[in-house]
């Protein structure tokens, strides 16, 4: 059986990195821009042919309030941040979830710190279970100092998408050993 470190995709997710707040560009994008934008930021998460966004998933994502309508048929720093939340926690969670997840941090934090703070947690969990060292996503607070509550939502639902990308990541060693032992019999 081949290891899950030794597949492309588990390579990928090592070195995988979301942008900042500040990283994001601050010039507004239209939406082929921003698919576009997107797309790149955040393919390697995804296999093959798994479709990350379309203009429609972002119409339904304004049509359920999730994100806010565009600007002039731009959009901002903001929508790009959200969007990268929302497309890396939707491998996991329901919509309805996510604006739950969204909704619990915005209400503590400005959007620029709950961001960045989540870009740090996700990389912090793909990290423990594709770096190699088999250590497993960081643990709670369990606290209940102001915001240990918001935290511990960030540091679980990372941690639950990155089993997820783990699953994925495993599913495709299993296909690999088969198609390995299948053409060498």
């Amino acid at each position: 059986m081949i290891s899950v470190a030794q597949t492309q995709y588990a390579a990928r997710l090592e070195r995988f990195a979301l942008p900042r707040y500040g990283e994001i560009p601050r010039i507004e994008l239209y939406m082929d821009q921003l698919l576009g934008y997107i797309e790149e930021m955040l393919g390697p998460l995804y296999a093959g042919n798994e479709k990350i966004i379309t203009s429609s998933m972002v119409n339904n994502y304004v049509k359920q309030g999730i994100l806010a309508a565009a600007r002039s048929k731009k959009y901002t720093r903001d929508h790009i941040a959200y969007l990268i939340v929302i497309c890396t926690l939707k491998q996991t969670f329901s919509i309805a979830e996510i604006e739950q997840l969204i909704a619990s941090q915005i209400a503590s934090f400005e959007t620029t710190v709950a961001y960045d703070y989540y870009c740090d947690a996700f990389e912090d969990a793909v990290r423990a279970l594709f770096g190699g060292k088999g250590s497993q996503p960081c643990g709670l607070t369990g606290s209940s100092g102001a915001g240990d509550f918001e935290r511990d939502l960030v540091k679980a639902s990372t941690a639950a998408v990155a089993y997820t990308l783990y699953i994925k990541a495993s599913l495709l060693a299993m296909d690999l050993a088969e198609e390995s032992n299948t053409s060498n019999p």
